[in-house]
């Protein structure tokens, strides 16, 4: 038997992760069949969100293919359904970035009553700092990254006199994996801080093994933009030495002043 007060935390935490899916549905029915519509009022042009096509979710699709999209390739659909997923796709993502502060909300809110200050303290200085590196990888990967990764691999195209094509799901499925995986890799700094803090890895490792860290953003960077030419490798190599660099300044200071808290302790 599973003991009340257990039952009783678990259907809190259902509650709270539901309001959160129904939150997530609601905003993707709406990004996914609304629209900007503009109305005039008195001579005045007012924009209202109205059920119509295009939606949200299309607008900011065409938005994304008019930038990445290189103009010699033209964008296909191999089934009916093709543009009816890769909407729904989009729509989701949109409601999930505008809800996700909800769920942070509803899980912190949850947690709270079992974690001291300093805890919550804590916890907001690694979620605040990963959110921001998180959105510039995405930023960095979406205007300078996946433009010159999909440009170059589609150059290829013209030596064995192939039509450049490129269908709909393919092209949302690489662009949302490329924003993910160096979102992912902006991260850095925050790892390398916390592999220092919980004393796993010591300052003076990561400045005696940079080299290798040089070697392995290459081969990650290579996987990630596999364009075979090198410039993307290290277009994404280099902003990554650089939050090597920053990851490696700050383990030093938390270092310093965990030692310092030692001190006082003793």
């Amino acid at each position: 038997m599973i003991p009340n007060s257990y039952l009783k935390e678990i259907r809190l935490f259902i509650k709270n992760f539901t309001e959160w899916i129904l939150l997530l549905l609601i905003f993707t029915t709406f990004f996914f069949s609304f629209g900007i519509r503009e109305i005039i009022i008195f001579g005045k042009a007012l924009y209202f969100p109205f059920p119509q096509n295009p939606s949200f979710a299309t607008e900011i699709f065409n938005f994304i293919t008019s930038d990445l999209i290189p103009e010699s390739v033209t964008l296909i659909v191999t089934n009916p359904l093709t543009a009816f997923i890769v909407q729904v796709k989009i729509a989701l993502l949109l409601s999930f970035v505008v809800t996700l502060p909800f769920l942070l909300y509803r899980l912190i809110k949850y947690f709270s009553p079992a974690l001291y200050v300093k805890e919550k303290i804590s916890i907001i200085k690694v979620v605040v700092p990963s959110a921001i590196l998180f959105i510039l990888g995405t930023i960095f990967s979406y205007f300078v990254l996946i433009p010159p990764t999909f440009s170059i691999l589609y150059s290829y195209t013209e030596g064995i006199n192939a039509s450049p094509f490129f269908t709909v799901n393919e092209f949302i499925g690489l662009v949302v994996s490329l924003l993910f995986a160096t979102g992912l890799m902006f991260l850095l700094p925050v790892c390398m801080i916390l592999l220092t803090r919980f004393g796993i890895v010591s300052p003076h490792i990561w400045q005696e093994q940079w080299r290798y860290a040089l070697l392995f953003f290459l081969i990650v960077s290579a996987i990630i933009t596999p364009d075979g030419s090198g410039v993307t490798m290290l277009l994404l190599s280099v902003p990554m030495v650089g939050l090597y660099g920053i990851g490696y300044i700050f383990s030093k200071k938390v270092s310093l002043d965990s030692r310092k808290i030692g001190i006082r302790n003793s």
